[in-house]
């Protein structure tokens, strides 16, 4: 999807089409943009004057002074995404959803032939334009492997279609420059500029063990293949972390206020912990502060996933949190085993207070959030956020928080 989220507040909302428009996730009590946040998507209206993804509001005033600041709602996204699945669906089963505003086909059969995997490219565009409205654009990209189908749909955004074909490979990619490739920033750039590597042609002159040597592990001659049009399963992934962080609105940026936000992100990620069949055996909190400076602490912890002992440990932590203005707050669970891998609870007000647990997340998955939850957060804090990866059910409950 192009711009989703801008887009998104276009379809939603016709007064913004064809205007510049910037989603912000921290609107103040007065109902206006934080000037501290910053815009999580920009529409492609705004993108000539320079204003782009994590450009902060003041910033894009200064360099769009018409651009729409809206307030992101992300139950709106989320209903959106799921409706535009049903959609796509009318004309390709969906084979995985890989975020909120991207999701691959496979094709099979004579649908690989390029005439026609090109006319089922342009089926998904009618098919959306159909349901919602012009507002509401894809870039699709056909390609042996999903990798070279992600490029592709890069190539001409937005309400692109672009197709890589075996017989043009390499060729067709030399023009890219190295960040062009998903994944190839920061740390794994600097990999390829140690191994000389500058321009996509080097690259794939390297063989299957220099690429490997450059990643530093198989992984690399994975990629070697994948840039080749090979087309290979997923790579199993494992989740090692799991967290939440929220930016501070200005009238919840001391310290008391603070304390009850980020107990509101870790009790929401306790709850994930267990919904998600995991345990964690450390406990990391940080804050960004005001006007400049970090603080943090992290605790081990024998393999848990309850409530109750993660907001102990999160609450002797906070006892050397600095007297401070906070901007951002964090909870983030690691060193995560499987719940099935790691000992469960040995004595019975142990596993009495598991069976608490997950009696608390019944209730609050029927009746919502509120129902019941530590009287020390504050509930109307932290409204949902998108993972990257994981996608609200749009019936859950915490979806209306």
């Amino acid at each position: 999807m192009d711009a989703f989220f801008a887009s998104a507040e276009q379809h939603l909302r016709p007064a913004l089409r064809g205007r510049p428009v910037g989603v912000v996730p921290v609107f103040t009590a007065a109902g206006r943009p934080a000037e501290t946040s910053c815009c999580i998507a920009v529409s492609y209206q705004a993108r000539p004057s320079g204003v782009k993804t994590g450009t902060l509001v003041r910033e894009a005033r200064r360099l769009c002074p018409d651009i729409r600041f809206v307030h992101a709602r992300p139950a709106e996204y989320v209903r959106l995404h799921h409706a535009i699945l049903q959609a796509v669906d009318t004309v390709l089963p969906v084979d995985r959803v890989y975020s909120i505003d991207e999701f691959a086909c496979r094709l099979l059969g004579s649908e690989r032939e390029p005439a026609r995997a090109a006319a089922l490219g342009h089926a998904v565009k009618q098919a959306l334009c159909t349901r919602f409205s012009r507002a509401l654009t894809c870039s699709i990209g056909i390609a042996p492997n999903r990798l070279l189908a992600k490029i592709a749909a890069d190539q001409h955004k937005p309400d692109g279609l672009s197709l890589i074909e075996p017989s043009s490979l390499p060729q067709c990619l030399y023009s890219l420059d190295l960040e062009d490739w998903p994944g190839i920033s920061g740390p794994m750039r600097r990999r390829f500029l140690h191994a000389g590597v500058t321009t996509t042609a080097q690259m794939y002159a390297l063989s299957s063990h220099e690429m490997a040597r450059v990643f530093g592990s198989v992984n690399g001659e994975r990629w070697w293949m994948l840039i080749r049009g090979f087309d290979l399963p997923d790579g199993k992934t494992v989740r090692r972390t799991l967290g939440h962080q929220h930016v501070l609105p200005p009238d919840k940026r001391g310290p008391d206020e603070a304390r009850r936000v980020l107990v509101r992100l870790l009790t929401k990620a306790a709850q994930r912990l267990r919904r998600e069949g995991y345990r964690a055996g450390e406990l990391v909190c940080a804050a960004r502060l005001l006007p400049g400076g970090h603080w943090s602490r992290r605790t081990l912890l024998p393999p848990t996933n309850s409530t109750r002992v993660l907001l102990t440990a999160m609450g002797e932590q906070w006892t050397h949190a600095p007297d401070a203005r906070y901007f951002v707050v964090a909870a983030t669970l690691q060193r995560l085993t499987p719940a099935g891998h790691a000992a469960g609870p040995l004595f019975e007000d142990e596993r009495g207070e598991e069976r608490l647990d997950r009696a608390v997340d019944r209730i609050n998955a029927r009746f919502g959030y509120a129902a019941i939850r530590p009287a020390s957060c504050d509930p109307a804090s932290a409204p949902m956020r998108i993972a990257f990866s994981t996608i609200p059910d749009p019936h859950l409950p915490d979806l209306h928080a």
